[in-house]
């Protein structure tokens, strides 16, 4: 195609009306033209300048249909093609879109041009017949009959294994229909192996029929990547099929495919195989990751991972299951302990472990290695505070975890850390899904605060280190020294919170507090806190709601920051500053009418982009008011809709209308089906249990059985519904969700007949 045929009608578009990340796309033709340049590094930085405007970060926006038939045109006429493919591929699949005049206006400007791309399926390229068999597959089946064929004939025709493995793949996309008769041909013959990890795929997502010899062809493929499919469609294969099948229900199967798969890793392992390395780390990420969505998955897969605990080459490839999913291993008890007594990373990861399991060994190899074990004293740390639940550490009563025992010996090597000079340079660890920086003295200061009194030996190395680390000193020292006997403790303390920065002295005075009831000093540092609005505006305020009755003397300040007109809390945090001062007023005043108007301002955030959390927030604020909250039902009534925000809305409902069957207009049974339909795989652990709060809060009476149906599922089904949050938390959070969720059924059915 001629170049000048391909930028033709580009200048009579009207791109500075059209808009696109950020802002006006009157750069858009330039970049287009630029594209086409000889200049390699010219037409590099126009593609990176297209996908960081038009398609930034996989969304669309008005001037991404617009540019769209140029794109096309460009590929065409051989330009870039592989790269911009690609592109109008991504802005194809796009579910994001920004300012869309029509929603899928994208894609159907994508669709229109498929007839310049579908030659391409032919092409001599390999690399531009993958990514045109990609973009096309991004269309589904809006892309048409021509579109069908074209997959049909390239099918026919390919002889490449990854490409034909990605061009059956565009086929069940495009044509679902074609699916089941494509893979079944596939498996039923000795194909090659990304042609047979792709009719896997296809089998799995389409919900085709799964038979154990399907299950057997994924075992005699393992490691699956290998084989080269899955890199341009962003999938880890063996994780891809556990997850679509437990999505489609087959629990079992979906655990059964990835216990077969850690069998076969371990016997590569054995056989010396130069894939074990490669198939174990597939078939372990794909049970960490299956175990994020099935709670039966860790205990059933445990055992499939047991021979990798007795390897010294294998076992640290497990040590991360051991410490998130919770489960009794005494098992791996003792490889761990040998592992531990190592020394760098992987003794330090294994003595974490051992801390999670709740071995007894474990604190005195703590306290053998204290200074290098950061992860070992992070886990400690998570277990004192209750961070990390262990379902094996939980009573059937559902309480909370506890920490490390006081081991004199790990006592003793606190106290020495303690004394220690700060290190110059911080130590970090991986965890919680990213890098995080060891703060070791908060770590030290919270299991002391854990072990509380019996702990007392350690006041001089605390009182010594508070100049150093006022905060978590300050909290420890709160919980462990003896206000009757310790008044020297109470003097260091007080002299802090007489001095030195505002965060330093606040600390110290709410420890002071602790210690004698002396809220005095605490009052005096939160009213110049709250004097000066500066960003922890609502850290402030939440401090001061931590003295209940005790903060009335702040009453005057609080009431001016409610004053304040709108305007002063377009930040989330100053939103959020003013609710706490709102519920910390009404409960120290029953002042419904100062408290009414910013609970309104935080409903309002609901039509803000990230406001949900401030709109939540605002329903607490309400729900405290009990019946005075009746004034807000109007506000209320048009967000129920939302599932996000449902569950705290409900809750605000029954307690303005405790005794009524209908809250508002609805049922208590209409609002429940509204609660439930937020109880969603994926959830966060709080929004999780907002859910169970508002059931109970509806009362037996809301439910019907098939309802009730729901909550047992929720307690007892096998799909996890906290899914999203720390990673490495997540098992933990879910399985604290179900002790809730039965806690909550039990309330339900309270009723003669249930």
């Amino acid at each position: 195609m001629d170049l000048r045929l391909v930028f033709t009608d580009l200048d009579h578009v009207d791109w500075s009306g059209l808009g696109h990340a950020y802002g006006s796309a009157e750069d858009v033709p330039a970049l287009l033209r630029d594209l086409a340049s000889p200049v390699e590094e010219t037409a590099a930085q126009a593609e990176q300048e297209l996908w960081s405007s038009i398609v930034h970060q996989g969304t669309v926006y008005p001037a991404t249909p617009a540019a769209v038939p140029f794109l096309a045109r460009l590929v065409a006429a051989g330009v870039r093609r592989s790269a911009l493919v690609g592109m109008v591929g991504v802005i194809a699949g796009s579910t994001d879109e920004h300012g869309l005049p029509v929603p899928g206006a994208a894609r159907d400007a994508v669709v229109a041009q498929l007839g310049l791309l579908l030659p391409l399926l032919a092409d001599d390229d390999r690399e531009v017949r993958r990514s045109t068999a990609w973009a096309v597959a991004q269309c589904r089946s809006a892309a048409g009959p021509d579109a069908r064929a074209a997959l049909r004939a390239r099918w026919a025709a390919e002889s490449d294994p990854v490409v034909r493995a990605d061009v059956l793949t565009a086929c069940a996309l495009v044509d679902p229909d074609a699916a089941g008769e494509l893979c079944s041909a596939v498996l039923a013959g000795a194909g090659p192996a990304p042609v047979r990890v792709a009719a896997l795929l296809v089998t799995a997502d389409f919900g085709l029929p799964w038979d154990t010899e399907t299950t057997a062809c994924v075992t005699g493929l393992v490691p699956l990547e290998r084989h080269g499919f899955g890199d341009l469609w962003e999938r880890e294969p063996l994780q891809a099929l556990a997850e679509a099948l437990h999505a489609r229900g087959a629990a079992d199967t979906a655990i059964d495919v990835v216990g077969s798969a850690l069998g076969r890793a371990v016997a590569l392992r054995f056989q010396g195989s130069e894939h074990a390395r490669a198939a174990i780390t597939e078939a372990r990420w794909a049970a960490e990751s299956l175990a994020r969505r099935s709670r039966t998955a860790p205990a059933r897969l445990l055992p499939a991972l047991r021979p990798l605990f007795d390897d010294p080459a294998t076992v640290a490839d497990v040590i991360p299951l051991l410490r998130t999913w919770g489960q009794p291993a005494p098992e791996a008890v003792p490889a761990l302990l040998a592992l531990a007594q190592g020394d760098g990373e992987p003794a330090d990861e294994a003595l974490a472990a051992l801390v999670c399991l709740g071995a007894p060994e474990a604190a005195g190899l703590l306290a053998r290695s204290l200074a290098d074990r950061p992860r070992a004293l992070q886990a400690a740390y998570r277990l004192a505070t209750g961070e990390t639940r262990t379902p094996s550490r939980v009573d059937t009563a559902g309480e909370e975890t506890t920490p490390l025992p006081c081991d004199p010996d790990l006592l003793d090597a606190i106290r020495v850390r303690l004394a220690a000079e700060p290190p110059r340079e911080r130590r970090s660890v991986v965890g919680g899904g990213g890098p995080a920086a060891v703060n070791e003295p908060v770590h030290l200061g919270a299991l002391l605060a854990a072990w509380g009194r019996t702990a007392r030996a350690a006041l001089p190395e605390l009182l010594a280190a508070l100049p150093r680390h006022p905060l978590p000193v300050s909290r420890a020292l709160a919980d462990v020294a003896d206000p009757e006997t310790d008044a020297h403790v109470i003097e260091a303390l007080r002299a802090r919170a007489g001095q030195g920065p505002a965060a330093a002295r606040q600390a110290a005075a709410s420890a002071l507090r602790s210690l004698t009831g002396d809220a005095g000093p605490l009052i005096s540092v939160l009213s110049e806190l709250l004097a000066e609005r500066g960003n922890s505006l609502d850290h402030t305020v939440t401090a001061a709601a931590s003295l209940g009755a005790a903060a009335r003397p702040l009453l005057p300040l609080l009431h001016a920051l409610l004053a304040e007109p709108p305007q002063s809390r377009e930040t989330m945090p100053m939103i959020r500053a003013a609710l706490g001062a709102g519920a910390l007023v009404w409960e120290l005043t029953g002042d419904e009418q100062a408290v009414l108007p910013v609970i309104r301002e935080g409903l309002a955030w609901a039509s803000r982009a990230w406001g949900q959390e401030t709109v939540r927030r605002a329903a607490e604020v309400a729900h405290l008011l009990g019946p005075a909250a009746e004034p807000l039902l109007p506000d209320l009534l048009p967000l129920l809709d939302d599932p996000e925000l449902s569950p705290a809305l409900v809750l605000v409902l029954t307690s303005a209308c405790p005794q009524a069957d209908t809250l508002a207009g609805l049922s208590r049974t209409t609002l429940a089906d509204r609660v439930l339909a937020a109880a969603r795989p994926g959830s966060y652990g709080r929004s999780a249990s907002a859910v169970l709060k508002a059931c109970v809060a509806l009362g037996p009476t809301a439910f019907t059985d098939a309802q009730l149906d729901v909550v047992r599922d929720l307690a007892d089904g096998d799909r996890r519904i906290v899914g999203a949050g720390f990673q490495d938390r997540i098992v933990l959070d879910d399985e604290h969700f179900r002790t809730e969720a039965h806690k909550a059924l039990r309330t339900l059915t309270v009723l003669p007949g249930r």
